[in-house]
């Protein structure tokens, strides 16, 4: 069988659908020779390549409650505020979610693991906010990456998917070696592209971000996020369509960052995404 390569796209909390895409590779026997991660992507990749079972990671997420990884920017928010009222003393605001908490935990569930300490070939991608500049944290040498693209390989995976999960305007974005990082789908949502780099020989694309926009959004948090689900994916789309073997869209859709009551749907949505499409995998595998 050709050598698999699963690349995990972003998508906040429906990113607990690619548990139960890889509930369905472990129960066909169908081994993952490397993995990529994007945002919520990144933090299963990292859990996989740590170790985790997929059984043990749906324990783990049906367990976890919204304060277990949303910490509010409270500080940060009543600096702005003082702004207003205090000529001089103007904030700028860099995020409503400190992000400490979901690093705090992703280092708990890796077992503190670092980029160095797992085997699989595993990428996770960020963005540095001021340069533009794509970064990948990997334990692999990347030939032929484009050289303007960060190379990361020192690093922890809590570091990793800190950063790939700082979704901009939501989370502070994360300093590292002198570097903003914020969510990498700003540069690949769906990360296919690196799949080369790792060497794959047949890419599995699982995408999150398909889905109609029919329901109209309100409010700053809600404009934000559905444009930057737009710019996005739209982003990711050529690239997937030319370098993914086969694509899977799980189909989620309207689910906010707290919406763990969701959390068995979500999962089932993405057992019964890759149900459908396992005959074209294992022929494309073959």
């Amino acid at each position: 069988m050709k050598e698999l390569g699963l690349a995990l796209g972003g998508g906040g909390l429906k990113g607990l659908a690619h548990i139960g895409v890889l509930q369905v590779l472990a129960a066909s026997g169908i081994p993952v020779g490397m993995i990529s991660g994007t945002s919520a992507g990144s933090l299963v990749a990292a859990l996989y390549a740590s170790g985790m079972s997929p059984l043990q990671m749906e324990k783990a997420a049906l367990s976890l409650k919204p304060s277990d990884y949303l910490d509010y920017n409270v500080a940060g928010i009543l600096k702005v505020l003082v702004g207003f009222l205090v000529p001089g003393h103007e904030t700028p605001l860099d995020g409503i979610l400190k992000g400490d908490k979901l690093e705090q935990l992703i280092y708990r569930l890796t077992g503190g693991k670092s980029l160095r300490d797992v085997k699989m070939p595993l990428a996770i991608i960020a963005c540095d906010i001021d340069t533009g500049r794509e970064v990948i944290f990997t334990n692999r040498d990347l030939k032929g990456a484009a050289e303007d693209t960060v190379i990361i390989q020192d690093a922890l995976l809590s570091e990793a998917v800190r950063a790939s999960c700082s979704i901009p305007a939501t989370f502070v974005p994360f300093d590292f070696q002198g570097m903003h990082l914020v969510d990498g789908g700003v540069r690949s949502m769906v990360p296919v592209a690196v799949q080369k780099l790792l060497k794959a020989q047949y890419t599995l694309a699982i995408n999150l971000g398909q889905e109609s926009y029919n329901t109209p959004v309100e409010g700053i948090p809600q404009i934000i996020g559905r444009t930057l689900n737009i710019l996005t994916y739209e982003t990711s789309a050529t690239d997937q369509a030319l370098l993914a073997d086969l694509a899977v869209y799980p189909g989620v859709t309207g689910v906010k960052l707290d919406d763990l009551d969701r959390a068995e749907e979500i999962i089932r949505a993405g057992r019964r995404a890759m149900r459908e499409k396992m005959p074209e995998l294992e022929s494309g595998l073959r």
